[in-house]
């Protein structure tokens, strides 16, 4: 029952938000006669979808597991999933000591990503205000160290989650390593890169997890959702 209600909310606050991002460039349209042809939004969506287009598959599925439906709403609707509400989800789960992936860990989840919304849209008006003066007068190395909290902020999410099973972690590391590795050898494009990470992540903890499961004297592989509950 809970999640169906999220689920409802989640679909007409993304339906709601949708039409509310055509609104501005509408009055602009209407209000001042300036409106793209079809052909240009064909053209910049194609150019969109070409740069992004393989994140709006592979970052649902990736982050799913952490932030459950109403967190996915939430994060998705607000912005800014992979830095700052999937960060927030994973340590309120971590504080909470609950596991992603459970009912509890979905509640956490959705409490983790709603206060990170409150926080992050009022420090970003404080901060907005108080860096447009301050960041001008920062030496250059403070200012170039920002284009690494990303990768920082991914980086302390994985070691957190791969110390649970050092194993796992290690081989997803190191599969990542070699697909980077040989991948921008061959030239394969950073989208595809990502989704195969993703992919070998997941086909690694299967693997781990089948393996404890015969060791436990479960037959193997395919195992049918239902045996779990």
């Amino acid at each position: 029952m809970y999640d169906k209600k999220m689920i409802k909310i989640g679909r007409v606050s993304m339906g709601l938000a949708i039409i509310a991002n055509f609104i501005p460039a509408i009055y602009v349209g209407l209000r001042y006669g300036e409106m793209p042809g079809i052909a240009t939004i064909l053209q910049i969506w194609a150019l969109v979808a070409a740069t992004y287009g393989i994140s709006w598959i592979i970052q649902p599925i990736a982050y799913y597991p952490t932030l459950g439906a109403p967190g996915s709403y939430i994060g998705w609707l607000a912005g800014s999933v992979g830095d700052i509400r999937m960060p927030a989800a994973s340590m309120a789960q971590k504080i909470a000591g609950v596991e992603s992936g459970t009912h509890a860990g979905e509640v956490v989840a959705t409490i983790g990503t709603c206060c990170s919304v409150f926080v992050s849209a009022g420090m970003i008006t404080v901060f907005t205000v108080i860096g447009s003066q301050v960041i001008p007068i920062l030496p250059a190395f403070v200012t170039e160290s920002f284009s690494y909290i990303l990768p920082a902020l991914f980086g302390a999410i994985y070691v957190d989650i791969a110390r649970k099973d050092l194993r796992t972690g290690i081989c997803t590391i190191a599969a990542a390593m070699l697909i980077m590795i040989l991948g921008g050898k061959i030239g394969i494009p950073g989208g595809v890169l990502t989704l195969l990470i993703v992919l070998s992540g997941i086909l690694i903890t299967r693997v781990f997890f089948c393996k404890r499961s015969e060791k436990r004297g479960i037959k193997l592989f395919w195992i049918r959702s239902e045996s779990y509950v």
